[in-house]
């Protein structure tokens, strides 16, 4: 057995580890790998510093960040576009002094403008702010947004404007624990009083402090890590934006990513999540942070049918299709065998577009992935991944790991099938997936 997989002596849950420090806790973020995850990963499986870590699922970029710590470059793809900006600013180490006098800087010039009721109009027209946000925000918002757009410096500004988005959602009506969007209880916003300048400052005086870290650690390593702005089901297009001395003959040798757990709008809606502060900040790509639930694996339905060489997935999606036709009396949602398809259908192709981009012979994939319930049915998402890789020679290595989500940000309960007055168990528990190519 791989002495990875030995979890009798090697403990997965790191409950007392900290999931933010160095740039890891610049901002919040759905369903994050634990930065310990990566960090064993990618030292068991990196030969050298010349191994290339690719994250296919980038998220807020922390296998990137690990990559860097331990001198691997990195590549990491995703469709969201705060996701690619909030991972940029992630792995781009900053002077710390020079964060500090241009925080004062912004400080200063907010006061002022505050100060004599100066007003910008630069918050997002999509946005009832009168809905989302109490007093003081709605009129200090604005004001900060104006200041730090003043910085000349793109790499500066972009820091800032992370510590502006986090603001933008601390400061809101918008429930931080979490992810799609929903407003607080009547009487939690009545009781809710933020004090947006004092939280900015927070915010940016600990990010500065974590840049402070994460550089002192990452300037020991020459690594460089490349956050792109693209989809995984055509990996060989993304590769071509990165520079041509930093992959061996095109490709890759290692990946560590955990994909999401089904579609979007079932699992973990990033999109949601990520709508409100990328209007804040004016993402140039507006089109595609407004389609990032809908472009996301499983987010289309499918109308190809064929096989996908899983025998556990053609069972469970018999037996789903057996229970939609009874729940399409209850809900809306009829067809939920066809958004199992179409979720399996899209990481396929994304396991096909691996298969091409590794180097054969000498590559690793680790997914850390989670099992979750549709219609009262397991889907074993491990186990089906396993079946699947197998068509584009990609074997297992070693037994899977699981281990208990404690320190990540996921409900556990919801109403299965919608409805309301039923509970269900939500994915509490994550497994480790070791393929060998």
């Amino acid at each position: 057995m791989n002495s990875l997989t030995e979890s009798n002596t090697i403990d997965w849950t790191f409950k007392e580890i900290s999931t933010s420090q160095y740039t890891h806790g610049f901002h919040q973020y759905p369903a994050r790998m634990h930065p310990e995850i990566a960090t064993r990963l990618i030292e068991k499986y990196s030969v050298n510093s010349k191994t290339v870590v690719l994250d296919p699922f980038m998220g807020s970029g922390g296998v990137l960040v690990e990559s860097m710590l331990h001198g691997n470059n990195s590549i990491g793809i995703d469709l969201n576009p705060f996701a690619v900006l909030l991972s940029k600013v992630k792995t781009t180490p900053l002077d710390p002094k020079k964060l500090e006098k241009t925080l004062e800087d912004i400080q200063s010039t907010a006061n002022e403008d505050y100060k004599n009721k100066i007003t910008f109009e630069n918050a997002p027209d999509k946005l009832d702010l009168p809905f989302w946000y109490p007093k003081d925000p709605i009129e200090k918002l604005p004001i900060l947004k104006n200041a730090i757009y003043q910085i000349k410096n793109k790499s500066i500004r972009e820091f800032f404007l992370i510590c502006f988005s986090f603001t933008t959602r601390r400061t809101s009506f918008q429930k931080n624990s979490v992810y799609k969007i929903y407003r607080m209880k009547p009487e939690d916003r009545a009781k809710f009083e933020p004090d947006t300048f004092k939280k900015f400052a927070e915010i940016c005086k600990k990010n500065i402090q974590n840049m402070n870290d994460f550089n002192k650690e990452s300037k020991k390593q020459k690594s460089k890590a490349f956050p792109i702005l693209g989809d995984s089901r055509d990996i060989a297009k993304q590769f071509s934006k990165i520079p041509n001395d930093v992959l061996d003959d095109g490709k890759a040798h290692l990946v560590v990513t955990s994909p999401p757990y089904g579609d979007h709008g079932t699992t973990v809606a990033y999109g949601q999540f990520s709508k409100h502060p990328g209007l804040w900040l004016d993402l140039e790509e507006k089109e595609e942070l407004l389609s990032v639930d809908k472009n996301g694996l499983g987010g289309r339905k499918i109308k190809d049918s064929s096989e996908l060489e899983s025998p556990i997935l053609d069972k469970l999606l018999k037996k789903i299709k057996k229970k939609d036709a009874d729940a399409v009396k209850k809900t809306n949602l009829s067809d939920r065998a066809g958004d199992v398809y179409a979720f399996f259908y899209d990481l396929d192709s994304c396991l096909e577009q691996l298969s091409l981009n590794l180097k054969q012979g000498k590559s690793n994939l680790c997914f850390v992935v989670a099992n979750r319930m549709v219609r009262r049915e397991k889907v074993e998402l491990d186990e089906i991944l396993i079946e699947m890789a197998k068509k584009w020679d990609m074997k297992q290595d070693g037994d899977i790991i699981y281990r208990t989500i404690a320190n990540k940000a996921t409900a556990t309960k919801n109403a299965p099938e919608n409805i309301s007055n039923k509970k269900g168990d939500t994915m509490n528990q994550e497994s480790i997936v070791l393929l060998k190519f």
